[in-house]
């Protein structure tokens, strides 16, 4: 137990920007989700001794997050279905002019996370660990606790909404 301390550390660095990252597309509350990512890991610290398998630490952690954000959604009395209301163009990714692929790259993103707050909760969790995270659909179901024919309707339903949004 002495190089426990030190050798989470080294987890967390790991993988602390992919964690903020998912919460971010979870809540679309940069504020929040830097909050509930050290929630997550000091969770994820106590109940290391959880973990069964350590091959599967990151769909472990991940689901650590999804639980956290939903927690989070309870506690400020927010109903999931509240988390579709986002609308990530109030907070815009702050794009350079430039060039006119960087402003229209610029451009695509903002579109693409305000179709991404539209979708259902499950959809945007499984689009985002699909897509951002690199994720296979095993371990997307793993940590979405459902069935793999599940994960991937999730993924390819909400990838189909998303191209219909950005096509309109």
């Amino acid at each position: 137990m002495d190089g426990l301390p030190e050798a989470f550390n080294v987890l967390v660095r790991r993988w602390e920007r992919k964690i903020y990252s998912f919460l971010v597309y979870l809540t679309g509350r940069p504020e929040d989700a830097y909050d509930m990512c050290q929630e997550v890991f000091l969770s994820s610290y106590r109940h290391l001794s959880q973990l069964k398998d350590p091959q599967k630490f990151p769909q472990w952690l991940f689901r650590i997050a999804r639980n956290t954000a939903r927690s989070h959604a309870r506690t400020v009395h927010e109903e999931e279905s509240s988390l579709n209301d986002l609308d990530p163009a109030i907070h815009p990714s702050r794009v350079r002019v430039g060039e006119a692929g960087q402003w229209e790259r610029g451009e695509m993103k903002i579109l693409v996370e305000k179709a991404l707050a539209g979708l259902p909760l499950e959809q945007r969790e499984a689009i985002v660990l699909k897509f951002y995270q690199g994720f296979k659909l095993e371990e997307i179901a793993e940590i979405q606790g459902c069935p793999v024919s599940t994960a991937k309707t999730r993924v390819y339903s909400g990838f189909e909404r998303l191209r219909k949004y950005i096509e309109s």
